[in-house]
């Protein structure tokens, strides 16, 4: 059963509030540790404000959850990217693309990745 945390979590992520719903899915974490959901999502909100290094910490928790899914692996991927780890991108790009991802979206979000790296200090190779 989703707590009342991850819903609330779920909700403010969907309306754009990330930093509100990476503080619900912190506290869901906390009631329910094993939860593959939580972990997922709270690693796509860090994701998305370009916070990477938590990003890699949530996917890799999930993925001790549910190893084989390819959307926490294809997420960590373009997370590992962002910080210039190109070797581990590589590696989870090949392994969510093997468990059923489609290519040609993670390739092109990959891309992307690579260019915004080379344009902004945001991306900062390591």
């Amino acid at each position: 059963m989703d707590s009342e945390h991850f819903k609330s979590g779920l909700n403010k992520a969907k309306l754009g509030l990330h930093e509100e719903a990476i503080e619900e899915f912190e506290k869901a974490v906390w009631e329910d540790p094993e939860n593959f959901e939580i972990h997922y999502n709270l690693g796509t909100a860090f994701l998305t404000l370009g916070g990477f290094d938590q990003a890699i910490i949530s996917f890799s928790k999930a993925l001790k959850i549910n190893p084989e899914n390819s959307d926490a692996l294809g997420n960590r991927s373009v997370a590992y990217l962002a910080i210039g780890d190109d070797k581990r991108s590589e590696e989870d790009k090949i392994e969510a693309i093997r468990l059923g991802a489609p290519p040609d979206g993670i390739n092109t979000i990959l891309e992307f990745v690579r260019e915004q790296r080379k344009q902004s200090n945001l991306f900062k190779p390591k």
